[in-house]
């Protein structure tokens, strides 16, 4: 009964852990065209600018000092869309400067809430089968094997033999 358990506990470990890269890949191809997106946007509003004499920071300027409400607001909004630009194209950055093994926490490093939940919403599982896949398949693996093992000998602790020594 327990090589079963431990199998099934590896396999659902090694499947679970193997989505990572796929998942990241489906992130990044994300990140790429919300960037590219939110530059298209950035250039025609600095452009925009330009065009009436103005760098980036003036027109924003010009946008809090207005007494209408409708432009202030979309003063900020434009800033807001600045900052998040900003944010992710470092994301991005440090997504490509990352060797395998930084990958992880460069992942973590600057995740866009909006972009994450709309990876997962539309997330296709596969098994990748690229280096960085099968490892971390094999993480998995060992992960799962050694949990379900825990679990194991947590459920089967009441009913094990005691052996007495005798002398």
């Amino acid at each position: 009964m327990r090589s079963p358990f431990l199998l099934v506990g590896a396999l659902a470990g090694g499947l679970t852990a193997s989505q990572y890269p796929e998942y990241t890949q489906q992130y990044q191809q994300r990140l790429g065209g919300a960037v590219e997106e939110l530059g298209v946007v950035i250039e025609n509003f600095d452009q925009d600018a330009a065009n009436q004499g103005l760098n980036r920071d003036q027109a924003l300027a010009r946008y809090d000092a207005s007494t209408d409400q409708f432009l202030i607001e979309r003063g900020l909004s434009i800033s807001q869309t600045i900052a998040r630009f900003e944010n992710l194209k470092a994301h991005q950055q440090a997504l490509i400067d990352a060797g395998p093994v930084e990958q992880f926490t460069a992942f973590a490093s600057h995740l866009d809430p909006k972009l994450l939940s709309d990876t997962m919403n539309s997330y296709k599982p596969a098994v990748p089968v690229t280096p960085s896949g099968l490892t971390f398949l094999g993480l998995g693996l060992l992960i799962g094997w050694g949990l379900f093992r825990f679990v194991w000998g947590i459920f089967a602790w009441p009913f094990r033999r005691r052996v007495r020594i005798s002398r």
